[in-house]
């Protein structure tokens, strides 16, 4: 799996070196079907480079854009590890690609902008949401959707407590009594090998230990604003968060030694922690557009939308899940010409998710049937004429 990140959509949504080729494919895991990548994404390429020729592109220029994605053909190995979905976007001396858990539909797409729509749910929505998997022996870092987990590996993440603080032996079968409830930190009494005056230092190492997790997965995430779950034995919640400085660590733990679960069975406790955060800021977002849907500052009019977003008016975008708008926007009158899909017409949707991106907007997708007109919905942060 390849994270993708808010500094990941920034970075594509700022690249202007058109013609900006987009390709989603559905990718199967393990089994026979495996095989069935290569032979899809090789036909997607033939569909890439027809697409490319038909922007005015030589044959020359597209082989060399296609370059890198061309030698991933015979990466027999490369595809053996895959996740359900694949996302890859190209220009002149652009290569991004990403083995994401979502299971796109089949899409190739050229234009002026790279089409970003199928990758916002993993920053938003049913998006991604990280779980950090903690004992004294291992740590993992978990990334998910509502669909699936599975295991990243950030540069600086120690393996264990060992590695952290570079003890060559670490021996030690603390147990913990807590007179305030897994929170209260500074209630926390360790029983065990060098008891006593030994309490503190075993604390402090694991504080120590919590320092440089933190540290790692701080500077993993960036800008990042997934939530994060904690998933350990109780007593240990109250350390790391006393560590943690990430600021969308997510109050209630997963509780519990992790050591043995499963990316699965981890992705089965974590869900009902974090489906209500998803499931809140997209349908808080709906309530707030119904609130004004009468007033200057929100329209339903694709249109208006897109002229809106140029002018950095859009301050939450709602998109319908699977609509499609494919045409011309004329500036001048705020029209929309043209509904067939060709070399010379953009996806609008995605033309006004970018849009509203580029300004510091915020993007929705919701089921078609959630949104007023069944395509798109906005919320302006001043009224446009």
């Amino acid at each position: 799996m390849d994270p993708f990140m808010r500094s990941d959509l920034k970075q594509l949504i700022d690249t202007t070196n058109e013609p900006l080729l987009s390709i989603y494919l559905p990718t199967f895991r393990s089994g026979r079907e495996v095989q069935q990548n290569v032979i899809r994404f090789k036909n997607l390429l033939k569909q890439a480079k027809q697409k490319l020729m038909a922007c005015g592109l030589s044959e020359s220029q597209i082989n060399e854009m296609l370059t890198e994605a061309s030698k991933l053909e015979t990466n027999e190995d490369w595809w053996q590890h895959q996740s359900d979905g694949l996302a890859m976007f190209i220009s002149d001396g652009r290569f991004d690609c990403y083995r994401v858990p979502i299971n796109f539909k089949e899409l190739v797409f050229v234009g002026s902008q790279f089409y970003i729509r199928p990758v916002l749910e993993l920053l938003q929505g049913d998006g991604r949401f990280y779980v950090l998997a903690v004992s004294q022996n291992r740590v993992r870092l978990m990334s998910g959707t509502r669909y699936s987990m599975e295991e990243i590996v950030p540069d600086q993440l120690p393996s264990d407590l060992r590695s952290a603080l570079n003890v060559d032996e670490y021996t030690s079968t603390l147990q913990q009594h807590s007179t305030g409830g897994p929170r209260a930190a500074e209630n926390i009494v360790f029983h065990g090998h060098g008891a006593g005056s030994m309490d503190q230092q075993k604390k402090d190492e694991i504080l120590q230990y919590f320092h440089h997790i933190s540290t790692a997965i701080q500077s993993f995430f960036g800008d990042e604003q997934s939530p994060l779950v904690f998933a350990g034995v109780d007593y240990l919640f109250p350390l790391f968060k006393s560590s943690c400085h990430y600021k969308w660590l997510l109050e209630e733990p997963v509780t519990g030694n992790p050591d043995e679960s499963t990316a699965e069975q981890l992705h089965q406790q974590a869900w009902p922690v974090v489906e209500p955060i998803f499931i809140r800021d997209p349908q808080a977002a709906l309530e707030q557009y119904n609130e004004s849907a009468d007033s200057d500052t929100a329209t339903n009019n694709l249109g208006k939308t897109i002229r809106a977003a140029n002018q950095g008016a859009v301050n939450t975008l709602l998109l319908a899940e699977d609509s499609l708008q494919w045409g011309d926007f004329d500036e001048q009158d705020s029209s929309i010409r043209g509904n067939d899909r060709n070399a010379k017409t953009d996806e609008l949707l995605n033309y006004a998710a970018v849009q509203t991106l580029i300004t510091g907007g915020d993007v929705f997708t919701l089921p078609g049937h959630k949104i007023p007109n069944g395509t798109s919905a906005a919320i302006l942060r001043f009224p446009v004429s």
